[in-house]
């Protein structure tokens, strides 16, 4: 199924794709967000750990966080705490979404750990679309 309009959002220049966050210690499943960003229209910058993910929101502005739940070091939840804090100090907020394949992670343990909501891997196309505009619509109208 081809996704024509994409996820773009309007800014003062026209159109521009979004830019979607992913932390993520699983190369393959960068490689897969790589594939579909064109047909979902954004870009995505893709990132192994939660140190990386912290400074990549200090240089750019997303649109959206991808949050792996388990990763080593620091876990998904405790990143989410941390970029939580630094948002505070910069008085802004990015919806991230937690991410994993994990069966004992539930949307309720994301939202708990602060993310704004939740994907389970395997993910269909209208999925993941699904949640990306949300989230999109969501920071517009905010």
């Amino acid at each position: 199924m081809e996704n024509t309009e994409g996820l773009a959002i309007s800014n003062e220049h026209g159109r521009r794709k979004l830019l979607v966050l992913v932390i993520d210690d699983n190369p393959q499943y960068g490689r897969l967000l790589d594939l579909l960003s064109e047909q979902l229209g954004i870009t995505a910058h893709r990132v192994a750990d939660c140190r990386q993910g912290m400074a990549a929101l200090k240089k750019l502005s997303f649109d959206v966080v991808m949050m792996d739940w388990l990763m080593p070091e620091v876990d998904g939840a405790a990143c989410t705490a941390h970029i939580r804090a630094m948002e505070a100090e910069l008085g802004k907020r990015t919806p991230i979404i937690g991410v994993t394949g994990y069966i004992n992670v539930t949307r309720e343990m994301c939202l708990k750990a602060d993310m704004d909501d939740f994907l389970s891997v395997p993910f269909t196309f209208e999925e993941l679309r699904s949640k990306l505009s949300r989230w999109v619509q969501v920071q517009s109208q905010g």
